[in-house]
């Protein structure tokens, strides 16, 4: 069997094949730390990957089998595996396909092994390749892809498996078996679910070939257009497979001069492409001249597309190639020609189809979609019951939280009575000592004035003195309001008693259990309840604890909350509250 390099881009087994730029800086990253560390393996596998995906197999080859010695080295089974999956595909894509085929024969075995689903993945996939490409075997290719698919689907390894099915659509085109439809859309949806910009590209591309295939061009120029944006924008490889579905598409529609400017920049992409889009487009370009009746101009690019495919050792394409160049002669009365080029277009295309292969691969597609039908099912099953135990527990969440807020409510409504409640026996408690002083002062203007207030020492001091000194001092606070002085001081207040400041704080020790500064903040905090006890007192807050003494209006907020268990603010809030519903 002569070797035969890959025929489509889709058909590569890589994440992402997109043209690698001079040294980038990653590369550059990578060939530092193996300079440093020769027997890095994460390197070694990257340098590897770099260089398949940029087409430079050599370089694939050179730094596998270092990964190989490696390997052996620090008998790392893992890293044999991975040296011999890039040999096998590296050596596949520049022909040599008896080593290449002994390295992906050993990568099946260690995957095998070492039971590691992803590495199987990979190496399933490239058998596939190789079958389509060394062995022209697309039902080889297609069980081996088969395989890939169904390990990919068990693991839910996404991306494996969307490449996997944008391989198996590209055989599927080259059989001219539209039932790769399915496969090429999948691709399509699940590179956008993955928003994986090379899956999109190869679901697309071969979304739009199957389209085109079943002769439904307005769709398949919708995707690949698609197709085409993603590829500028990341300047994937062999740009040549989607101009030539443009080509195919305009030569379908009659645009003949439109599609042989896109053959033609398909045959520039030399360099880029894969053998098999070159091959194809100078097939493309010489049907445009056949339906044009150029007949020798086409026989002169068929027999160049022949020799294209048997010097790069690629047969992709080649039967048509063949029938094409028998149409020709046929059409130029070359009998004698035409039936030598149709004899081998005969044996070409008897190799690649069969009946007893094609019976095989239906009952496998339809193993496959039964498969696949009761994983659906499966999952549709899970997502009912996830999507039940969502509702489940947000019905639960939504309980608690109606549960929580009717408790904050109903201890809003409580506080929110006790405030009412405690302003309500403080507005009473207010009228009640309004009267009882009212009284007081009535009684007081019927009896003597009282003589000039006795000097007491502290040498004099008996319980009787006390408690009148005590009774004074009262009189003093809530008549003459001396508790609105700022700079208030017991000297102060000792002097105006005709006292000692000494005195002075042991008969407020012992009458009211309190400290000279808690006594007369206690007044202060009196005084502050009955004005904002007033709905109609409208005095600003800062105001009000400014003319009561206090330096400070958060020392006001706080002794106002910590003797009534509100601020002022919420208090007088209260009181208007309690004006409305009276």
């Amino acid at each position: 069997m002569k070797p035969k390099c890959l025929f489509l881009l889709l058909l590569l087994w890589i994440p992402f094949c997109v043209k690698a730029q001079k040294r980038p800086p990653i590369l550059e990253k990578q060939l530092e730390i193996i300079r440093k560390e020769p027997d890095n393996g994460d390197a070694l596998k990257f340098l590897c990957q770099y260089y398949l995906n940029k087409g430079d197999y050599s370089k694939t080859i050179t730094y596998a089998e270092i990964m190989k010695n490696v390997a052996d080295k620090t008998k790392n089974p893992l890293l044999q595996l991975y040296s011999y999956i890039y040999q096998g595909q590296a050596q596949m894509m520049s022909g040599r396909e008896k080593i290449a085929k002994k390295n992906l024969n050993l990568s099946l075995e260690l995957a095998t092994q070492l039971n590691n689903d992803s590495a199987l993945c990979s190496v399933y996939g490239s058998m596939g390749l190789y079958s389509a490409n060394i062995e022209t075997d697309y039902y080889r290719a297609i069980r081996w892809l088969y395989k890939g698919i169904q390990l990919a689907q068990q693991n839910n390894f996404q991306q494996q498996y969307a490449l996997l099915l944008g391989n198996l659509a590209g055989i599927y085109y080259l059989k001219k078996d539209t039932a790769g439809i399915k496969y090429a859309l999948e691709c399509y949806e699940l590179g956008h679910s993955m928003r994986n910009p090379y899956i999109i590209y190869s679901g697309a591309v071969s979304s739009a070939y199957m389209y085109f295939l079943m002769k439904q061009n307005e769709e398949a120029m919708k995707y690949i257009h698609e197709a085409e944006t993603l590829m500028l924008e990341n300047d994937f490889y062999d740009q040549a497979h989607t101009y030539n579905l443009f080509g195919n598409i305009l030569y379908d529609i009659g645009e003949y001069p439109q599609a042989i400017e896109y053959f033609k920049k398909a045959m520039k992409d030399k360099q880029a492409a894969q053998t098999s889009s070159i091959v194809y487009a100078h097939l493309g370009y010489a049907r445009v001249l056949m339906q044009q009746k150029k007949y020798e101009e086409a026989i002169l690019l068929l027999k160049q597309g022949i020799a294209i495919s048997y010097a790069r050792a690629n047969a992709i394409h080649r039967n048509e190639l063949y029938e094409s160049l028998s149409t020709c002669y046929e059409q130029m009365h070359q009998y004698h020609d035409a039936l030598n080029y149709y004899k081998v277009f005969r044996l070409e295309n008897d190799s690649l189809f069969n009946k007893d292969k094609e019976r095989d691969l239906s009952e496998m597609r339809f193993k496959y979609d039964s498969e696949r039908q009761e994983n659906l099912i499966k999952q549709s099953k899970l997502d009912v019951m996830q999507k039940e135990q969502r509702i489940q527990q947000q019905t639960f969440i939504l309980i608690i939280i109606f549960i929580v807020l009717g408790l904050l409510y109903y201890l809003y409504r409580r506080k929110n009575k006790l405030y009412l409640s405690i302003v309500k026996q403080n507005q009473e408690a207010i009228k009640r000592e309004t009267e009882l002083n009212r009284r007081i002062k009535e009684l007081e203007t019927n009896e003597p004035s009282p003589s000039t207030p006795e000097k007491y020492a502290a040498s004099s001091l008996t319980d009787e003195k006390s408690l009148e000194l005590f009774r004074t001092l009262e009189r003093t606070m809530r008549e003459e309001k001396i508790y609105k002085d700022n700079f208030i001081t017991k000297d102060k207040v000792a002097e105006l008693l005709g006292t000692n400041r000494t005195y002075l704080s042991r008969i407020i020790n012992e009458q009211a259990k309190l400290s000279f500064t808690h006594y007369v903040n206690r007044f202060r905090i009196e005084e502050a309840i009955r004005l904002l006890s007033d709905p109609a007192n409208d005095t600003p807050l800062k105001a009000i604890s400014a003319d009561l003494g206090f330096n400070s209006i958060s020392t006001f907020y706080n002794l106002f909350q910590s003797a009534v268990g509100m601020t002022p603010s919420q208090y007088r809030n209260k009181v208007l509250q309690l004006q409305k519903e009276q």
